[in-house]
């Protein structure tokens, strides 16, 4: 019986493909050879993506900050 989270991740997987290449045939070709052939891989893939592209920002605010009391 599949999770909820499971089934959550496979609705934003399938959105994100068929959003981003648009083509039944070339959602399929990316999630044989990149997502092992699991919408579910291709969430987790994009909501990592996410995550550092947070990370890195809340960085490089961190450091503005720190040099700006620094430097003031």
């Amino acid at each position: 019986m599949p999770k909820v989270a499971d089934t959550i991740l496979e609705g934003i997987g399938r959105q994100y493909l068929h959003l981003r290449l648009r083509s039944q045939e070339r959602v399929e070709r990316e999630l044989q050879v990149k997502y092992e052939g699991r919408y579910r891989n291709a969430a987790i893939v994009l909501l990592a993506d996410i995550f550092m592209a947070l990370a890195v920002v809340a960085f490089v605010v961190i450091i503005a900050a720190a040099l700006y009391f620094v430097v003031s």
